[in-house]
């Protein structure tokens, strides 16, 4: 419960305004309680932060062949990761404004949290380009495009959180295809 009313403050009106006594009021349990199970406001957003990559990681998708050509397999990776984002609003939306703000005191924790979850992803995006590309999933071009790739969706998860109307997945439409054509630049740049 403690958790689930800071996630949706943090989320809902940033960090600085999820104060202890929001929370407690969110939460209807007593500020005491608060300390004695998280010690600090940070302590619940590194809680926050924890249980929040738990359940994205475990459903970041890691397929371990290619689904039909190239662009069916890009597409089902791009529509998976375009409902993840759909499912999952208030914890990316916290991922994304804690990756993008610089680090205060006591936040060192919750920064690495946030940097686990991204590279997590990152590695996971460069597997899919060795699978579709067959790269190196250690070389820049898979690299190179894996956080192409990355950039989009949090553009997409921003552009979305900004104007609902337009779905994620509308946003993301075109990624394979641009994913394809940035790998042949890369190409004949000799960025094998």
């Amino acid at each position: 419960a403690v958790l689930d009313a800071a996630e949706r403050l943090i989320a809902e009106h940033g960090y600085e305004a999820a104060t202890v006594s929001a929370l407690v009021e969110e939460a209807g349990v007593p500020a005491s309680s608060v300390y004695h199970y998280f010690g600090s406001k940070e302590g619940v957003l590194l809680a926050v932060m924890e249980r929040g990559a738990k359940r994205y990681l475990a459903e970041v998708p890691a397929f371990a062949r290619r689904i039909g050509s190239r662009q069916e397999h890009l597409r089902v990776l791009v529509e998976t990761a375009a409902s993840l984002l759909d499912r999952d609003p208030d914890f990316l939306r916290i991922l994304v404004v804690m990756a993008a703000q610089p680090m205060s005191a006591g936040e060192g924790e919750v920064h690495r949290v946030v940097n686990r979850v991204r590279e997590l992803a990152l590695q996971r995006l460069r597997e899919q380009m060795e699978i579709v590309f067959a790269l190196d999933p250690e070389s820049a071009s898979a690299d190179h495009l894996a956080r192409f790739a990355l950039a989009a969706f949090d553009g997409a998860f921003v552009a979305h959180q900004s104007h609902p109307e337009v779905t994620i997945a509308e946003l993301l439409e075109h990624l394979p295809a641009a994913l394809a054509a940035v790998r042949r630049e890369l190409g004949r740049a000799g960025r094998s």
